[in-house]
């Protein structure tokens, strides 16, 4: 089964600005170059002809998402916006600019200038006890915030140590809880209680559950619903006319609304979850509509907006804490792109993904916006944005690297196995080239660039020969190390066709806990791809680890996936036999399995 992973004083705030230079003519990228020829991770300099280009629309088809929808501006103008592939497969609508889709965690942004306009009017205080905000529920204390009382800066810099990553949804049908039943994990909640375990303040860790707590306290304080509070400070005055937070779509909305498609095409169940947890998950907006909201706090920066203070939109996108080479701000990240300074958020909710960036850079005024209506909608999006970066010549452009040549003895010091923490992975070498792989898959070439660094092409990081192994660096992530593999890996094992050695090597491994949650989610993320192949990895964890439901639980949506209904229901079955004695799972997430295989077993037996 999946699990959701996929992912923050204001002393003045004046609506005064100064006047600024006027900006440079927007560049008009042809539409053509976007569509027509998406960037690679990686060009090679006096290689680029050779290298094989796709379109956006090939790239849907292979990655199975429906539509996608994309904004663009350009110094400080919205220059092109356009919508590609179907809202809705069954129906055959096509998607346009006016198609609105779920933007996931971007909801988080979206509220975060809700939130702080309250502060700037005095109805929130930033860095206040976010008790002495709240009415209609209270964060239960102990000994960590008695010591320091959580505040509403810490809940949206996501520092405030509460619990609760992310949120599934409730399907058409089910019970939607109130937001004080999703804050104590009660019925019908289906999400664990949030509560503090870290002391606030100190670290980072993402929490959706963090930023409920704040859109319960801006209702509170306003003493009106959180959607029309939204509404009235933000997506109003911005023009985002298209967007909102509310979860019953009105008639008129719900016939712009896209439908949701799952990993394997398919469309998701009752096709739109509602997300009550709405600061968090719960915005409907259109890419268009969505680049108006960055574009906006863009503007703000440069003092130039008619409608947020500069000092709201610093103090927004003001570091309060690292988050490995990037930076966390108050509803947004600080990313560093190829030397190229931004701010935005992503987002993933069930059948919907987004990504959305912004220049801090005043002399760009540039950002994009990305809308799909698939789960694979950011395995699109890394491609597009690569394309329009290069098209207008942002900051953080991808440029071309120079191809060293290695002898013999030279790329042999790269070839073995690689133990990475995650997924094994090997480097071979076919035809004088250097190829990174993982089990069951083809793998990537690594250019080398000098005697002892080589890039990946499918992720564009570079690999250093260390004297333990390989250091990893690049793609916008803290530096990692891979060492020499000192055994065999199960998954190689596998791929060789020797199960029963597989088993026995996986049921010997040191962490088993770890190595069991490695091969399910390696499993699971070829299950859109290769249902065959995942089938095949998961079995051998249901038979490494006959206890676990949860790995019977992704076993057995392998095999419906696969078309095996009877073998499906057997396995579901056996995950409600195993839900009690299961120590691995809490007494939350006995719920959601429980739940999840009885939604399966009766979606099975129908057929």
């Amino acid at each position: 089964m999946r699990r959701l992973v996929l992912l923050l004083v204001i002393t003045a705030c004046s609506s005064s600005a100064p006047t600024t230079p006027a900006a440079p003519k927007p560049k008009r990228a042809p539409a053509e170059q976007i569509e027509t020829s998406l960037v690679p991770a990686v060009l090679v300099r006096g290689e680029e002809d050779a290298i094989e280009r796709h379109t956006i629309e090939e790239r849907m088809r292979e990655y199975k998402i429906p539509a996608i929808s994309i904004a663009v501006f350009d110094h400080y103008e919205i220059v092109w916006a356009k919508a590609y592939g179907l809202a809705d497969v069954e129906s055959q609508t096509p998607a346009d600019e006016h198609t609105t889709f779920l933007a996931g965690s971007i909801s988080k942004s979206v509220n975060a200038l809700g939130q702080l306009t309250a502060v700037s009017d005095g109805l929130l205080a930033l860095d206040a006890p976010i008790n002495d905000q709240l009415v209609s529920w209270k964060l239960p204390d102990n000994d960590l915030t008695r010591a320091k009382p959580v505040t509403l800066r810490m809940l949206l810099s996501h520092t405030a140590g509460t619990t609760v990553h992310g949120f599934r949804g409730y399907a058409p049908g089910e019970s939607v809880p109130t937001v004080p039943q999703i804050l104590d994990g009660q019925a019908p909640a289906n999400s664990a209680p949030i509560r503090v375990d870290l002391a606030p303040g100190t670290t980072f860790r993402y929490s959706g559950g963090g930023i409920t707590i704040s859109q319960l306290a801006l209702a509170d304080r306003a003493k009106k619903p959180y959607a029309e509070v939204l509404d009235e400070r933000v997506l109003r005055p911005l023009g985002m006319t298209s967007s909102t937070f509310e979860q019953t779509l009105s008639p008129e909305r719900l016939a712009h609304a896209a439908v949701g498609y799952g990993r394997d095409g398919k469309v998701v169940e009752g096709k739109r979850f509602a997300y009550p947890e709405m600061a968090a998950a719960g915005l409907w907006t259109t890419a268009s509509d969505l680049a108006r909201f960055f574009l906006e706090i863009a503007k703000a920066r440069a003092g130039t907006s008619k409608h947020i203070p500069k000092a709201l939109a610093e103090l927004m996108t003001t570091k309060v804490i690292s988050m490995g080479p990037d930076g966390v701000g108050l509803g947004v990240f600080l990313l560093d792109r190829n030397g190229g300074k931004y701010f935005g958020h992503n987002g993933a909710d069930i059948g919907f993904q987004a990504d959305a960036l912004a220049s801090l850079d005043p002399a760009c005024g540039c950002g994009l916006v990305y809308m799909a209506n698939s789960e694979n909608g950011l395995r699109l999006a890394e491609e597009v944005e690569r394309t329009i970066f290069a098209a207008y010549g942002w900051p953080g452009a991808p440029t071309p690297i120079t191809r060293v040549a290695l002898d013999a003895a030279q790329r042999a010091k790269f070839v073995g196995r690689y133990d990475t923490g995650r997924a094994p992975l090997e480097i071979v070498e076919r035809g004088g080239k250097l190829i990174i792989r993982a089990p069951f898959m083809d793998g990537f070439e690594l250019v080398p660039t000098g005697p002892d660094v080589v890039v990946n092409t499918s992720t564009a990081e570079e690999l250093h020969l260390v004297e333990n192994g390989l250091r990893v660096t690049g793609s916008g992530r803290p530096p990692v190390s891979f060492s020499p593999a000192t055994a065999e890996h199960p998954l190689f094992m596998l791929e060789a066709g020797h199960f029963d050695e597989a088993v026995a090597a996986l049921r010997q491994a040191k962490d088993a806990r770890a190595s069991e949650e490695g091969i399910n989610l390696f499993g699971y993320g070829m299950l859109a791809s290769d249902a065959a192949k995942a089938t095949e990895i998961l079995r051998l964890n249901v038979v490494a680890f006959p206890d676990s439901a949860n790995v019977h639980d992704s076993y057995g949506e392998a095999l419906a996936t696969s078309g095996k209904t009877a073998d499906a229901i057997a396995e579901y079955e056996r995950v409600l036999a195993l839900l009690d004695a299961d120590p691995r799972l809490s007494a939350a997430e006995r719920v959601e399995f429980k739940k999840h295989a009885n939604e399966m077993l009766a979606k099975l037996r129908s057929k």
